[in-house]
């Protein structure tokens, strides 16, 4: 058993939960799996989406926020780099 958006016109109008052999009696039925999509969110092209960006799931969303993190501190040491080179960027 899982959550299901039902979807109708591209836009979640409801959520369910649904055992994974009757999905065929709900064709408008998509799984969710742990993606928090709700009612009101959109769907095309098999993305969930929300104020037009994606809905992750909270393991997507954690690495991207380690992939923000891990940008951050490459950009931090660059400067610190540069700083004691004695380098300025302008």
């Amino acid at each position: 058993m899982q959550n299901y958006a039902i979807v109708e016109n591209g836009v979640v109008v409801n959520v369910i939960w649904l055992n994974d052999g009757n999905a065929v009696d709900f064709p408008a039925a998509i799984p969710l799996a742990d993606r928090p999509a709700g009612i009101g969110d959109a769907y095309a092209d098999g993305v969930f989406t929300r104020d037009g960006e994606p809905v992750y799931t909270p393991m997507e969303q954690a690495q991207a926020t380690i992939d923000e993190l891990d940008a951050a501190v490459v950009d931090y040491a660059y400067q610190n780099a540069l700083l004691t080179l004695g380098i300025t960027e302008g």
